[in-house]
């Protein structure tokens, strides 16, 4: 079991109700994220929906988290792309705006690639990087499983700070443990895993949920160190798992956006094709499991 853990928020990108960057609501959802506690914000990833921004909005969201977030909080950008070129340019950009690491996936478009494969991109990628890296295994979007082989691996290198697995799959994410050092930062990305994965020794969550939930995902973490795993196993059934289980139904991206929305943190829960927004009938029963 981890001796303790951190909680980072991957980030929603809020729009406005036509869809446009809403910048201000983005500064008052970091505040928002860090008055409440997490040790990190995150940017720019799958629940941000960085791939639906033009590279001028992309720069704007990078931009506007790192100068709102307070000097304790951490930032790690996401800067996927399926080129090494623009894996880099967005990491030079990051760094530029005092960004504190950059989450990197395996390249996501042409299905499964071998681990040599995936090994030679992450190298190309490890280059000269102007941040610490974290891999990022998100099967179910990138349409391809980073190897345990590959990432223990990379994990070698002095430029990989660590890894976020949002797989869901916990033997999985066991091996990883068994099979990387130490020192190596292994982050739950699946809240429906908070506390399994703090059991078997990771090192907290890059969470959704923790939006609106950093008290719980903080007092089932702190249960776990004081050696509460009934108190933990609690949280995690009652609280995390039946949110968690709703997001993955009806999206991250949106579940979290009409959560906040509910609770004015933001003023819009819209998101950009192919995601689509929650109907009303979805966003009355899931606000109702914050109740």
């Amino acid at each position: 079991m981890a001796e303790s853990f951190d909680v980072l928020t991957p980030l929603v990108t809020p729009f406005d109700a036509t869809g446009d960057l809403d910048v201000a609501g983005l500064e008052s959802l970091v505040d928002h994220v860090t008055a409440a506690g997490v040790d990190g914000v995150v940017p720019c990833g799958t629940t941000g929906e960085f791939e639906t921004l033009s590279p001028e909005e992309y720069r704007t969201v990078v931009r506007t988290a790192t100068e709102t977030a307070p000097d304790d909080c951490r930032v790690m950008v996401g800067t996927a792309a399926t080129d090494v070129s623009t894996v880099h340019d967005r990491m030079a950009f990051a760094a530029e705006q005092g960004a504190d690491s950059a989450l990197v996936v395996p390249p996501y478009y042409g299905g499964q690639a071998s681990a040599a494969g995936n090994e030679a991109f992450f190298d190309a990628v490890l280059a000269d990087a102007p941040l610490p890296v974290y891999l990022y295994n998100i099967p179910g979007a990138v349409g391809q499983t980073l190897s345990v082989e590959t990432v223990a691996a990379l994990a070698e290198s002095d430029a990989v700070a660590g890894f976020k697995d949002s797989s869901g799959d916990l033997p999985y994410v066991t091996s990883v443990l068994d099979r990387t050092p130490e020192d190596f930062t292994v982050y739950q990305g699946h809240d429906g895993l908070f506390v399994p994965s703090l059991v078997l020794g990771g090192d907290g969550g890059v969470s959704a949920l923790s939006h609106l939930l950093f008290d719980d995902l903080e007092r089932a973490g702190t249960a776990l160190e004081s050696g509460d795993v009934p108190g933990a196993r609690a949280v995690q059934r009652d609280v995390l798992s039946p949110l968690s289980e709703a997001c993955a139904e009806y999206g991250f991206a949106p579940t979290v956006k009409a959560l906040l929305a509910d609770r004015g943190v933001i003023d819009h829960a819209t998101v950009r094709p192919p995601r689509d927004s929650l109907s009303p009938d979805t966003v009355a029963s899931v606000t109702g499991m914050l109740e």
